[in-house]
């Protein structure tokens, strides 16, 4: 499995997104996560709050595996929701 980031952005919404990691919604106006990548070949854009953001690294760090469930873990932390 390859993954490949072609870019990381820390905007503020200008409307209300899904969070990749947890089941909270980015709010408008909030600032956030946004990320294009490439992940076996297949293009990805995903938004995250910058709690779950942190979080996500932190588990990829902790257990060397980049694969997760969306929406599965409780905002800004590594607890299944």
């Amino acid at each position: 499995m390859s993954y490949q980031l072609l870019s990381e952005t820390d905007p503020v919404a200008r409307k209300e997104y899904p969070c990749v990691w947890c089941p909270e919604k980015i709010l408008k106006g909030e600032k956030h996560v946004h990320e294009s990548s490439k992940y076996d070949g297949c293009f990805q854009d995903h938004r995250w709050h910058s709690e779950c953001k942190l979080a996500a690294d932190s588990s990829f760090l902790e257990f060397r595996e980049e694969e997760f469930m969306p929406h599965a873990c409780k905002r800004g932390t590594n607890e299944e929701a």
